[in-house]
């Protein structure tokens, strides 16, 4: 199978696709390279190299083309690049390869489970968890896939729970705590109804209004710190005073996509 790779500048790329997509009908895929963009195409049946090049014309930085294997899977395995997160913690898929000694591995299996590191608010939580120092049981509410709750267990927490509602996040959160040989208490429970497990740290990564009652639950002993998200920006003010009011203080806050996380913590 052909593969074609055009270099171009990040703001010619729309011109540039609008030329390409119409000698490429199988699709074009982006990927950012610095200040560029390196335009992707692969099939049997790709066009000439002169006919990409009149359709580039002085847009066009760089241009190659190779040889892929046919089966998809070899292809997929090509394709993969590590997106560290932190600087030392790698979530992959189990196909991937493993990464190199001195980098956390956490891998996941694919399943309709949210929270596969590459959502902005997980990999901010997982950025910010990486960033905390261990001590005590921790709590992943709104677990998914339960990738919170793994690194939470792999730096040092103990005892860790994982808890959602989802049938499919409690299967998958179970399962990919297995395989990664981490202890996690996977629990059902429907945080709108019942309190949360008592816990030192936690990350909940669960729509606005369910941290007003998660916060309530810990009313009386509140953890020391925590990660919230899963909310946007126009609710952020609201979530912050729902902590604020157990003793549970902003320490820092980003927007992501749309979404902002906020870190809390006690009062040393």
């Amino acid at each position: 199978m052909r593969e074609i790779r055009l270099r171009v500048r990040a703001t010619a790329v729309e011109d540039v696709l609008d030329r390409l997509l119409l000698l490429v009908p199988g699709g074009v895929r982006e990927r950012p390279a610095g200040d560029d963009v390196v335009l992707v195409m692969r099939g049997p049946d790709l066009p000439a190299l002169a006919e990409i090049v009149a359709a580039a014309g002085r847009r066009r930085l760089g241009l190659e083309e190779c040889e892929v294997p046919d089966d998809w899977r070899e292809r997929r395995l090509l394709d993969y690049e590590a997106d560290p997160i932190g600087g030392r913690l790698i979530v992959r898929p189990s196909w991937a390869p493993a990464p190199g000694a001195g980098v956390i591995d956490i891998v996941l299996e694919d399943s309709a489970a949210f929270g596969g590191g590459t959502h902005p608010t997980t990999r901010t939580c997982l950025e910010w968890l990486l960033e905390l120092a261990p001590g005590g049981a921790f709590a992943d509410l709104g677990c998914g896939t339960g990738v919170l709750a793994i690194l939470a267990a792999k730096l040092g927490w103990t005892p860790v729970v994982a808890v959602d509602v989802q049938p499919h996040s409690l299967e998958a959160a179970g399962a990919n705590a297995s395989r990664n040989h981490v202890a996690v208490d996977v629990r059902a429970i429907d945080l709108a109804a019942a309190p949360p497990p008592p816990a030192d740290g936690f990350a909940a990564n669960v729509p606005a209004e369910l941290h007003t009652t998660l916060a309530a639950g810990w009313k009386a002993s509140p953890p020391r710190v925590g990660v919230v998200s899963g909310f946007g920006p126009s609710e952020a003010a609201a979530v912050i005073d729902s902590y604020t009011a157990i003793g549970l203080r902003e320490q820092r806050r980003i927007a992501r996509g749309g979404w902002s996380v906020a870190l809390v913590a006690r009062d040393c």
